[in-house]
């Protein structure tokens, strides 16, 4: 992983838990504010790996060899992505409809 990716990974990480921490606090704005950017993050990152996904394909840009373990693993890749964003949806609209927003 690159040193940029692991800061990416390290806002995204701080801006769930401080999206949390705020609406158990009760600073239901500011938790929205903060959990807005990890969905923001998170769905860049769904959109990006979809956009780029025909490179890992056999015979693909990224994959001029036809390696199925590749294209397996960059589908295993995206796979995870969704789920995160999709928890990260979930926690956000658990935690407004608890608040009452």
């Amino acid at each position: 992983m690159t040193k940029g990716g692991a800061v990416v990974i390290g806002v995204f990480l701080a801006s769930v838990l401080g999206f949390a921490t705020a609406f158990l606090l009760g600073a239901h704005s500011v938790g929205n504010w903060v959990g807005g950017l990890a969905l923001i993050l998170s769905g860049w990152a769904v959109i990006g790996h979809l956009v780029t996904l025909d490179d890992d394909m056999p015979g693909g840009w990224s994959n001029p060899d036809r390696s199925r373990a590749l294209w397996s693993k960059s589908l295993g890749q995206l796979a995870i992505k969704m789920v995160i964003f999709g928890g990260v949806l979930w926690l956000f609209v658990v935690l407004q409809g608890r608040a009452g927003i």
